[in-house]
């Protein structure tokens, strides 16, 4: 067991640890599934092995190897800002396909999120294709129009903002794209009260920048950026803010 000092944006989980410890052999497991089971789907790089950068490999890492006392994930929340064309969307469906095949989640439930479902669909139209191109994990899941299914028994799909229908979902893992365009918190706070039943479940919210400061993705940033800076301290809270700082001179 060790501690690793990881800066993530501003951000080092050690800092905040506590008594939480950084397992590194399931950091290395998370990230060598990028690299060994999902491929890239798209532009120059489509059918080369999804190779994270070194700023993916750090949030990456940080969610899956950071453990806290029992053993069980430390984060709980990952709010990951990043400026367009930087992979947003295939970074979130390599880390939902993780959830999915390889989180050990009995019965594991992942979602999808995004405020219309053609946004939703983005992230997991991306992880539909890198499963059909990874034989090992096409063999063992069946793919839908709108879910794919392992084991009979796991599945990710695919919501919307319509969010009345979302109540009696037991969600193990939620990946929101582009949190700033959702008009409402009511899909946010309801899929949140889904994992109410899990060991560990994980709400990783990834968007670019938006301009509405009353929103659930500013409430969000706001959060994040007070952890980030030590003015709130929550060790389930992992903060991924980049960008330029207000005094950059764009």
């Amino acid at each position: 067991m060790s501690k690793k000092k990881v800066n993530i944006a501003g951000f080092s989980p050690e800092d905040t640890a506590g008594d939480c410890w950084y397992d590194k052999e399931a950091a290395n497991r998370a990230i060598g599934f990028f690299k060994d089971c999902l491929t890239h789907v798209k532009g120059e790089k489509a059918g080369l092995p999804f190779e994270l950068d070194s700023w993916q490999k750090d949030i990456v890492g940080a969610l899956f190897g950071w453990k806290r006392p029992d053993g069980t994930r430390r984060f709980r929340t990952a709010y990951i800002s990043v400026p367009r064309k930087n992979g947003k969307s295939t970074l979130s469906a390599g880390i939902a396909l993780y959830l999915l095949f390889s989180s050990g989640e009995a019965g594991a439930e992942v979602y999808s999120a995004a405020a219309e479902r053609e946004q939703a669909s983005i992230v997991f139209d991306i992880a539909a294709q890198m499963v059909q191109s990874e034989a090992i994990l096409r063999e063992n899941s069946k793919i839908f129009r709108k879910s794919i299914v392992y084991k009979n028994t796991c599945s990710y799909k695919v919501l919307s903002a319509d969010a009345f229908t979302k109540h009696g979902l037991n969600a193990s893992g939620i990946v929101f794209d582009e949190l700033h365009c959702q008009k409402s918190r009511d899909l946010w706070d309801v899929l949140a009260t889904s994992t109410g039943a899990r060991v560990e479940p994980l709400t990783v919210a990834i968007t670019t920048a938006g301009y509405d400061r009353n929103s659930i993705c500013w409430e969000q940033h706001e959060y994040a950026s007070k952890i980030r800076d030590g003015i709130i301290k929550d060790d389930s809270f992992l903060p991924c803010i980049y960008g330029a700082d207000k005094e950059d001179d764009f």
